[in-house]
């Protein structure tokens, strides 16, 4: 019975250290149909579109720094980003439609989120797959080392 015990505490150990799991507990989902992830805390390879653990930074009140969230990765370094009453663009093709409803919550008006953008050497941008989803249009982009893991969904 102790030779049990300790397995199933070494492989939880392993676990922790190499993988996380989320869950989007969300009614308008980032990532619709998917209600928990796995994230491979060994696998921050960087691909356009992929899904990846993102660690928060500097958008309190809305999450705590250090809130891991479950996001696409839509640009890349050298990326032209335009966020417009139109939608978000990188390199002139629509990534997501229209609309920044969040913005009241933060207190400005979506104006307030329109621009335009060249991502520097260290700069990524991150989006769900709705308006609704806080993301890089609210709060900009995300460095390297707050991507923590590539994120795979379960369900």
């Amino acid at each position: 019975m102790a030779l049990i015990a300790v397995i199933g505490i070494g492989f939880m150990e392993w676990f922790k250290a190499n993988y996380v799991l989320g869950v989007d507990e969300q009614i308008v989902k980032c990532i619709p149909g998917v209600d928990y992830v796995i994230g491979d805390l060994d696998d921050r390879e960087i691909e356009r579109d992929g899904v990846f653990i993102v660690e928060s930074r500097g958008i309190e009140p809305l999450f705590e720094d250090g809130t891991l969230l479950v996001k696409f990765l839509r640009g890349l370094p050298g990326d032209r980003v335009k966020v417009s009453e139109s939608g978000v663009f990188i390199n002139g093709n629509k990534v997501a439609d229209a609309g920044l409803p969040n913005a009241q919550k933060l207190g400005q008006k979506p104006e307030a989120f329109y621009g335009e953008k060249v991502l520097g050497p260290d700069e990524y941008w991150i989006l769900g797959t709705t308006p609704q989803s806080f993301d890089s249009r609210y709060w900009g982009s995300v460095s390297y080392e707050q991507i923590k893991a590539r994120a795979y969904p379960l369900i």
